[in-house]
């Protein structure tokens, strides 16, 4: 099958791309100034973005399938460009598919277009819920969740649509914004956090970056159109979680919880900060309503029709942290 991707050079997009390329011929859609290093012999690439129309127009023809993977997924960004790029970026996309008489999409969403979970009759949700709808804690919640009822529309038009929803993604692969939890985890080993946000009982779903990519290879070739699948992994509370980082990684966790009054302004005091010198906050105050929500989820149905099969939260880590250890990331003895 030969399949044009979007969002190649992303965290997730690398490792996907690296899935497929000993099953398909790939084309990979990369801005002129990306990096094309790194990625598996015999890969071709076009020139484009997903906001330029002509250029995913000439990536999908001759195409059997387009891996829709690109996204901006920032911090802090303009509204416009969240818009710009998740938004007008699925509509060129189904355009410029339309067009080339593409047989299968594959469109990489977020648990964040499901909405928060703590308000759901389980505590869980998967992709049958709704999704968001005009209570957005950000831009890029907004424009995700705009983009994903975009996509059910499709979907119901008859396109051969597919939809993919990863949990928290995290492991070893590039540390972009997308990776956040790594840079967390770093930011815990490099004692950048004096205290923690959000409270311990709250719930998260976590998916290693792998797993999301052989769930998308999966869906590339087992899944049915029109269908939707969430592909997380372990839901654990905040309190497992540093609990595991702390054993697995040998650091000290901070036993204190900023109260959430004082994050959102150390929030807002950083967001500020970074703008001035052009640097990534480690703290904004929609981070800080997004740790006052659960985001648990079920993936029941990629598990029983695509045997998706992602591994404990454990496991994960220990892969994690042992590659950061060997990149000469991880500080050696943090505790001390």
């Amino acid at each position: 099958m030969k399949i044009l991707v979007t969002g190649a050079t992303g965290f997730l997009g690398r490792r996907t791309v690296a899935a497929l390329a000993p099953r398909h011929s790939l084309r990979l859609l990369v801005r002129p100034n990306a990096s094309r290093e790194r990625f598996p012999a015999g890969v071709e690439f076009i020139g484009g973005d997903v906001t330029d129309r002509a250029s995913l127009e000439a990536g999908a023809a001759g195409c059997d399938a387009v891996l829709h993977a690109a996204a901006l997924v920032k911090i802090d960004a303009p509204a416009a460009e969240f818009d710009r790029v998740n938004v007008g970026g699925l509509e060129n996309v189904l355009a410029a598919a339309a067009s080339a008489r593409v047989r299968q999409i594959v469109y990489v969403s977020s648990f964040i277009a499901l909405g928060p979970t703590e308000q759901a009759p389980s505590g869980v949700l998967d992709e049958s819920a709704p999704g968001s709808s005009g209570e957005w804690i950000n831009d890029y919640h907004r424009t995700k969740s705009l983009s994903d009822r975009r996509a059910r529309q499709a979907i119901s038009e008859g396109v051969p649509l597919s939809v993919i929803y990863p949990g928290v993604i995290y492991g070893p692969g590039e540390l972009t914004e997308g990776n956040i939890l790594v840079r967390h985890l770093l930011d815990l080993a490099n004692r950048k956090l004096p205290a923690l946000v959000g409270k311990a009982e709250r719930r998260w779903n976590y998916v290693f970056v792998d797993d999301v990519a052989a769930g998308i290879v999966a869906t590339l070739e087992q899944g049915t159109s029109g269908r939707r699948y969430m592909l997380g992994g372990e839901n654990v509370t905040q309190e497992e979680l540093y609990r595991l980082v702390g054993e697995i990684g040998g650091i000290r966790i901070p036993r204190m919880r900023m109260p959430d009054f004082l994050a959102t302004a150390g929030g807002a005091a950083m967001k500020a900060w970074a703008r001035l010198t052009g640097g990534v906050p480690r703290l904004t105050p929609d981070l800080v309503e997004i740790y006052r929500h659960d985001w648990a989820y079920d993936s029941a149905t990629a598990e029983s029709e695509l045997g998706y099969r992602p591994r404990t939260l454990r496991s994960g880590l220990e892969t994690t942290i042992a590659w950061l250890r060997e990149t000469r990331v991880w500080p050696e003895r943090p505790s001390e």
